[in-house]
């Protein structure tokens, strides 16, 4: 090729990233960006759309590999050269399968990886027709975007903030994936207390600087927990959400999806401007309900309100909340009465108020608990690593209770 390729690198290790940098540079190649694995790194190849990629896969594997696939998937006119200290024929071979053009050793040699990247260049420049199609790029745009997982309901204390909280410690505990919690509460923003964790900047304050925001400047605003979420809290004062527009906030969602695997919205038990741009951006929504009347009659509200909307019914996961020991009512009434099937329920067991009040997700606290291991399960099925069965529904005498005038 007449001039140098370029190069992004993805390896979650800042001081190795800095060293491969040198190394290419030296061989000739430019290296254009680099960054982690995840949806970060996806992103960033979106963005870039380099000539090459240049992966780091070390010990766990996982994260490594999903990243190849995803951007393999993505963008099949862009090879991936790999690179390891990781040297056993099962893990050259899973690489491979994935998609890798070549599997090097780690540490690299600058000019044996850069035949590799010129040699895998080679490769795939017949095929890919890349040059002539200039809409390539412009496909892949929205391919690096993180899932936006909004929790609703249509009251206060069901259950959503602490659903919210520990599927975010779940997702980043059980996948490694990066997750960032936001608090859109504007009443009560109750994450940051759940969490035990101080409120050094809000989504307030984002928000104030939405114009000086980016990809890495987003980060000086989150707070990093040691389950390894990340959280925008809501501000101390409500009085602060005044200064805050709907159009700011979907800025730094979109940022944040940009940057995280998963972004979690938790809202409040009320409807507003924010809520509506938090169903609006989510991939999907699970909207709670508990076992009590007065919840299953707002809930049947709400769903009548996003049908009038032509809101995508795919996009609404019910999920049930036993957050007391009530069982009057079965979740088989429920089903028949909203006329939605329930996607997941979550069992009550009474450590998820002790959790609450050691400001830790039951999840970490109790890992073994009936409610932690349910939730668990979920964050797995959300994340799309696990399937589970939806049992039917049975007949109801809530319909008749509910249609009363």
């Amino acid at each position: 090729m007449n001039r140098k390729p370029t190069i992004v690198i993805l390896d979650p290790d800042p001081e190795a990233r800095a060293e491969v940098h040198r190394t290419l540079a030296l061989a000739g190649l430019t290296v254009i960006t680099h960054g982690g694995h995840g949806v970060d790194g996806h992103t960033l190849v979106a963005e870039a759309q380099p000539d090459c990629v240049a992966l780091a896969i070390e010990t766990p594997v996982a994260r490594g590999l999903q990243t190849l696939e995803a951007i393999v998937a993505s963008h099949p006119h862009i090879p991936v050269v790999v690179y390891s200290s990781i040297d056993d024929g099962a893990s050259v071979r899973r690489a491979m399968v994935s998609g890798a053009a070549d599997y090097l050793p780690a540490p690299l040699v600058g000019r044996g990886a850069a035949e590799s990247i010129i040699a895998a260049l080679e490769r795939v420049r017949p095929a890919a027709g890349r040059e002539s199609n200039p809409d390539t790029a412009g496909s892949t745009n929205t391919a690096g975007a993180g899932m936006i997982i909004t929790v609703f309901g249509a009251k206060g204390g069901i259950g959503k903030t602490t659903i919210s909280t520990n599927l975010a410690t779940a997702l980043a505990r059980e996948s490694g994936a990066s997750v960032a919690l936001v608090d859109m509460d504007t009443r009560f923003g109750d994450v940051a207390i759940m969490l035990d964790s101080p409120v050094e900047t809000s989504i307030a304050d984002a928000a104030r600087d939405v114009e000086q925001l980016d990809r890495t400047t987003i980060q000086r605003y989150l707070t990093r927990l040691p389950s390894g979420v990340s959280i925008l809290p809501a501000p101390v004062n409500p009085a602060d959400w005044d200064a805050v527009a709907p159009e700011q906030v979907e800025r730094i969602v979109h940022l944040l999806a940009q940057t995280h695997d998963y972004v979690i919205l938790d809202t409040p038990g009320a409807f507003n401007e924010i809520v509506a741009l938090s169903l609006d951006l989510a991939t999907v929504v699970l909207l709670i309900t508990s076992m009590d009347m007065a919840s299953i009659k707002d809930t049947s509200l709400v769903l009548n309100m996003l049908r009038s909307w032509s809101f995508p019914e795919e996009k609404v996961r019910l999920t049930v909340n036993h957050s007391n020991q009530a069982n009057s009512v079965k979740e088989s009434d429920i089903a028949r009465t909203l006329d939605y099937r329930v996607f997941w329920s979550i069992p009550y067991d009474e450590a998820v108020s002790k959790s609450t009040q050691v400001g830790q997700p039951l999840v970490s606290w109790r890992p073994r608990s009936k409610a932690a291991t349910n939730i668990v399960s979920l964050a797995a099925l959300v994340g799309g690593t696990s399937s589970h069965p939806v049992r039917p529904a049975h007949g109801s005498f809530l319909q008749r209770l509910l249609s009363r005038k």
